[in-house]
This record gives structure tokens, sequence and C-alpha cells, in this order.
């Protein structure tokens, strides 16, 4: 764990000064299971419809975004993870990003796996400077 924390960090930093302009958020989500992060970052550039997303289970990707009519973003991204048996898994994601009131709410569902749970989470964020 110590070790995902790490590189999650690691990729954060050496990151920062390649994105595009934009708000840096980082969320830490609680409620979770195995198949929503910690923690996530999001780097949001409304004005240019533009997002990137990072957690420890995956490096900076680019992300889909909408702007909601409520001033909320909507961040949608497919990352393909393995299972404790090896197996590839493809996640979609969806975050719904309430930036007044710091406020998260991850969902993944399972693309390839016919699976009924849907991992579900919500948390805090901060804006990164």
């Amino acid at each position: 764990m110590k070790l995902r924390f790490l590189m999650f960090a690691a990729a954060s930093v050496f990151a920062q000064a390649a994105l595009a302009d934009g708000t840096t958020y980082h969320c830490k989500v609680k409620g979770r299971d195995g198949w929503i992060a910690p923690e996530y970052q999001f780097r949001i550039d409304p004005s240019a419809q533009t997002a990137q997303v990072v957690s420890g289970y995956h490096d900076w990707m680019d992300a889909s975004l909408s702007v909601r009519g409520n001033d909320t973003y909507r961040v949608i991204w497919n990352v393909t993870l393995q299972s404790s048996e090896g197996q590839d898994i493809r996640m979609r994601y969806q975050a719904n990003l309430d930036p007044a009131k710091n406020k998260i709410k991850v969902r993944g569902s399972f693309v390839n796996v016919s699976a009924a749970n849907k991992p579900y989470g919500t948390g805090n964020c901060a804006i990164i400077k």
C-alpha cells in the first residue's frame, strides 16, 4: 500500500509541470470498495473543456469533461485494471465534482465483466496550488 501511495505521489509531482492550465483538485474518497481508489487528482480546465485524472491505480490520463448547469463537473474515463486473479478488467469511471462544496462522488462500472455490483465512493476535495 505504501508503494502504491508513493507511486501516486511521484506521478502527481512529476506530471504537474507537463499539464495544461487549469485547476488541480486532490480528492480523498471514503466508503469505497477495492475498485475505487482512496485518492484521485483531477486537472480540470473548463475553458478548454479538458480534464485529466490520476489515482493510485493508474497514471495521468485524459478524460472527458462536461460542465453541468449547476457549475459542477462530470469527468468520465476508461482504464484497464487487473483483478486479484490477474484478469484484465476494463472499467469506466464517472466522477461528479462540486467545486463550490469541495465534494466528489465517484462510481465505476465493469465494461467487459458481467457484475451486479457498482463500485461507489464519496469524499472531499481540495485545490492544489
